[in-house]
């Protein structure tokens, strides 16, 4: 016979429990909320950067919500300058957007912000650089310039980051503080607000307004590949980790109705310095292990020199297009 004492104080145990670790949890925030406040009255100075667009990319994610057929393409910053939005959205007669930014804020980032804004009906590509599906980390630097201070922003890193966030603030806070600006007297002070119109937050004029780089563009490479930057391949360097966050981001989408396809970014067939067999080792151990439809394989994700613009995974004008032929006829073949 149950013991009615024992039964009515388990549900208060659990409740206690889940009260204590809430107020852990809010003690860890904190005091990540009260620096990002602080950080948040030095007036910003990189409104026209490349990282600065995030903060266009997640207005676009938010206010182009309840269209129902999008495709959103995301990735590192391969994505940006690897495909042609309008040509997409007028061959699918589907809006068309690039949510990437760089590789350096890492995948969880990317499937968060997809995570908080698909919508049924949507398709999302994921256009991964190898970096991103072998786990090379985040640049915190780089997640600072590129969130700033915004809430939306910082809601989309995962929370395993805020940690070495913090103890970085302190590079990003000097970086970010104007040469002639003093904190004194308090009429200086103002919050750097993100709130704008529609279509209207700042981001650089390379990029069109759906979030692709359009600027027309050659290769600008003296040896036609960034020789600081090579890059070996094999079946053996997928990060678990990372792999287990797409397959599990893509099964959430698939019960929400939103399809999810893979792609591999460009790379330039210069920097590569692993052999054609390692190079489709990989190539075959992402398609098995993320078990998604994959729009662009190797070998044709290697590219020939003369379709790259100033890096090794940044296609030029005549590149993108090239890329975003591919993307139409694999699309068209799978029917989406």
């Amino acid at each position: 016979m149950t013991n009615p004492t024992t039964s009515a104080a388990a549900p208060r145990a659990v409740r206690r429990y889940l009260g204590r670790l809430a107020a852990f949890l809010c003690a860890l925030a904190l005091p990540f909320a009260l620096l990002i406040g602080f950080i948040g009255f030095v007036p910003e100075t990189s409104q026209q950067s490349l990282l600065y667009t995030l903060h266009y990319k997640l207005d676009l994610l938010r206010d182009t919500r309840g269209q129902g057929n999008r495709i959103l393409i995301a990735g590192g910053s391969a994505s940006e300058y690897g495909v042609n939005c309008a040509a997409i959205a007028e061959a699918t007669a589907r809006p068309t957007y690039c949510v990437g930014v760089t590789a350096y804020l890492g995948v969880e980032m990317y499937l968060n912000m997809l995570t908080r804004y698909a919508e049924p009906g949507d398709t999302v590509i994921l256009m991964l650089e190898h970096l991103l599906l072998r786990g090379a980390g985040v640049d915190y630097q780089v997640l600072w310039q590129a969130c700033g201070t915004d809430p939306d922003a910082w809601a989309c890193v995962p929370p395993t980051l805020y940690l070495g966030a913090a103890a970085s603030a302190g590079q990003y806070l000097a970086s970010r503080w104007p040469a002639n600006w003093s904190p004194w007297p308090p009429a200086n002070l103002r919050w750097t607000s993100y709130s704008y119109p529609p279509g209207e937050t700042p981001h650089s004029d390379d990029f069109g307004p759906l979030g692709d780089v359009t600027l027309v563009r050659e290769n600008i490479l003296e040896h036609g590949y960034n020789t600081q930057d090579p890059v070996t391949l094999n079946a053996g360097i997928l990060d678990e980790t990372a792999v287990h966050s797409i397959r599990r981001f893509a099964e959430k989408m698939a019960d929400r109705g939103v399809t999810v396809l893979f792609t591999h970014a460009p790379l330039n067939a210069l920097c590569i310095q692993s052999g054609e067999a390692d190079n489709l080792a990989y190539a075959a151990a992402a398609r098995e292990a993320l078990g998604l439809p994959v729009l662009v394989d190797y070998p044709a994700a290697i590219m020939e020199a003369e379709w790259f613009y100033d890096s090794n995974n940044h296609l030029n004008t005549a590149g993108a297009a090239r890329y975003t032929a591919w993307l139409l006829e694999a699309l068209d073949g799978l029917e989406i």
